[in-house]
């Protein structure tokens, strides 16, 4: 019996298939503690990337700038951080703080407020963008997110999550009572574009 590449490639992936390896080739992840933040390296501005590894254009990081962390990932071999809904920062642009868990119950961290999103995925709201509009993104159902301000604007009250990011009041709960509530009058963050 003769072989060829052809029935090579076909038997590299039968075998694949039948053993269950083809389960995730290129990404690998975990959940993060609330808590975890990774911080853009100084003097660096961190480009994005999706979970398919593709390169993100229309935006990066700036240096110094804390991200509060979805999960870890291994994209290509490599170790990023989710900073968005399908937006991965490089493990080697920054420094992370808190400990990745297997767990989406809320961080009880001395004096952090968290958020855990309801049942069903919770929209975000964003305040500014740089180059094109923000696209429309959710957070998954019940997971956990570390609250940086506490914003209303007498009608509606926001949770920020990331610089710029926020969820509504009515999409999650928070884990204790925010001392320092901002508000603004006007204050009317914008759903990202579908």
């Amino acid at each position: 019996m003769k072989f060829n590449n052809k029935s090579a490639v076909v038997i590299a992936a039968l075998a694949m298939a039948t053993t269950g390896a083809i389960t995730s080739l290129t990404t690998n992840s975990t959940q993060a503690n609330a808590a975890t933040v990774a911080t853009v390296k100084a003097g660096v501005t961190a480009k994005l990337v999706t979970s398919k590894g593709v390169l993100i254009t229309n935006r990066a990081l700036a240096p110094s700038t804390p991200w509060v962390v979805g999960k870890t990932a291994k994209i290509n071999g490599e170790i990023m951080y989710q900073v968005a809904t399908n937006e991965y920062l490089r493990a080697a642009d920054s420094t992370l703080s808190g400990q990745d868990t297997q767990t989406t119950k809320p961080a009880q961290t001395s004096g952090s407020l968290v958020a855990t999103v309801g049942n069903t995925a919770a929209p975000m709201y964003f305040t500014a963008t740089k180059g094109d509009p923000a696209k429309y993104q959710t957070l998954a159902p019940n997971t956990s997110w570390k609250v940086r301000r506490v914003v209303t604007n007498g009608v509606d009250t926001y949770y920020e999550v990331s610089t710029g990011n926020f969820i509504k009041s009515t999409d999650s709960t928070l884990n204790g009572t925010p001392k320092n509530l901002e508000t603004y009058q006007g204050f009317e963050p914008y759903l990202g574009m579908k």
